[in-house]
């Protein structure tokens, strides 16, 4: 009877009806870049409040100023949006020729494999920061730097603080 039993449960699992299929799972990898201002530093200013700001110039450091995010060697650029500086608050567009502002990238993570450069802003683009190699989280901080030498002093209206403001803008392409 044991033996009896035994077989018919052999039989019945033998009889199972056994399927198998299968699908292919492909990964497509795209090339993506993306770079980020601090949207808490999307106004710079360089305040000239003393004779030693006048005579040496003025900086400002943006801590954590761009964040990139590249999955090939890349390069971010600078330059600004027009030749001349332009006067805020004025009825009639008052117009300077852009000063020699300078503008310098510093990575903030140690090992970051980048190359940081100072550029004088213009009209055309310069590349500050550049890189063989992917980045995942680059972080930099960015130093603008007024003139000194009394290149300002003619645009100083008596008694009235006097604001010129132009568009910088950033840009990151594939190296």
């Amino acid at each position: 009877m044991k033996k009896g039993i035994l077989f018919l449960g052999l039989v019945l699992l033998g009889g199972t009806a056994f399927a198998q299929t299968g699908v292919r799972l492909n990964i497509e990898l795209h090339d993506v870049q993306h770079l980020v201002i601090n949207p808490d530093q999307s106004i710079v200013t360089l305040a000239y409040h003393t004779l030693a700001d006048y005579q040496n110039g003025v900086e400002s450091i943006q801590k954590a100023h761009l964040s990139v995010f590249s999955t090939s060697g890349y390069e971010v650029k600078v330059k600004m949006a027009n030749q001349d500086f332009i006067k805020l608050g004025q009825a009639q567009t008052e117009k300077i020729p852009a000063p020699l502002i300078r503008v310098k990238a510093t990575a903030t993570h140690i090992g970051q494999v980048v190359n940081t450069a100072s550029s004088v802003l213009s009209t055309n683009k310069e590349t500050i920061i550049s890189s063989d190699s992917p980045a995942l989280n680059g972080l930099f901080d960015v130093t603008y730097t007024g003139p000194g030498a009394d290149g300002l002093m003619q645009y100083v209206e008596k008694n009235n603080t006097v604001t010129f403001t132009n568009d910088v803008l950033y840009s990151i392409e594939t190296r």
